[in-house]
């Protein structure tokens, strides 16, 4: 939980040193499946402005129902138990949300304004897209932060639908200029895991004399920040990230925050040869 909440105040504190107004921000291409993890965020930041997430779903393949259920970062459930449907009547319909149309935004358990959901097509099984924004407004109604001429944005990613059994990674980090970074990993399971991370330089020399191995409990979420926490004595200050599964199955975002004004928000690269697809018996 300690990362977690340095994750934030991290964020926070970029936000009140005036970096507001982030310009355009890496992302992937979306992922398109019955059943997709979502990074959430919801942290108030004072004056009646909140560093949110607005998602824009679409049902890309028919008509279906989405059923979305959220967790905070310690795997606790949120919001309503049954999560909340998504009714599409039609093929490319879509329908945005919030934390607050989500049902977790004035959930106790939801307290550190980090966390993630679990959308997924369980009747059908149809494909649909999601794009996830996240940014600074004071507007929380549905499609504020997209919409809301006051509104700053960090970036857009995606749903992600499958997860790393085997290798993965972040492909570029750096503390040059400020920059900070931050690694976020969830396990989507019932059943804890672990995963072991490498950090090395640009040359491509391992950093440390191991890797740092992590434990991810069952439906939690993970921030770890970039390099500060593999505890080296002189870190490099460029380099790129190495996950290998230690146990479990994860799947995870980076954020990347320079002082320029600019932000990198990407899902984690999976290596194709150690993906898998959760069954719908594994969801949530």
């Amino acid at each position: 939980m300690r990362t977690n909440h340095f994750l934030n105040a991290a964020l926070v504190g970029v936000l009140f040193l005036g970096l507001v107004a982030f310009g355009p921000a890496s992302a992937s291409a979306a992922t398109m499946w019955n059943q997709q993890a979502l990074l959430l965020a919801h942290i108030p930041l004072g004056g009646g402005q909140f560093f949110t997430s607005n998602y824009v779903f679409t049902a890309t393949e028919n008509a279906t129902t989405i059923n979305v259920k959220c967790f905070n970062d310690n795997g606790n459930r949120i919001g309503p138990l049954p999560g909340i449907n998504i009714a599409f009547s039609a093929q490319s319909q879509l329908a945005q949300h919030t934390p607050t149309t989500l049902g977790v935004a004035s959930d106790p358990l939801f307290s550190s304004g980090t966390g993630w959901c679990w959308a997924s097509s369980p009747g059908a099984a149809f494909d649909f897209n999601v794009q996830a924004t996240f940014g600074v407004t004071t507007d929380l109604t549905v499609g504020g932060v997209l919409n809301s001429s006051g509104a700053s944005f960090i970036g857009t990613t995606t749903g992600l639908a499958e997860t790393g059994n085997g290798n993965g990674g972040v492909p570029f980090w750096t503390t040059s200029g400020g920059a900070q970074h931050f690694l976020v990993l969830v396990n989507p399971l019932t059943a804890g895991g672990a995963v072991n991370l490498r950090l090395f330089d640009s040359g491509g020399v391992a950093q440390g004399t191991g890797t740092l191995a992590r434990t991810l409990n069952a439906r939690s979420l993970l921030a770890l920040s970039v390099p500060s926490g593999f505890g080296l004595p002189t870190p490099p200050t460029t380099g790129s990230i190495r996950i290998t599964g230690g146990g479990g199955d994860y799947l995870g975002w980076y954020l990347q925050v320079f002082p320029n004004g600019r932000a990198i928000l990407a899902p984690v690269g999976l290596d194709a040869d150690g993906t898998t697809l959760l069954p719908l018996a594994a969801a949530p």
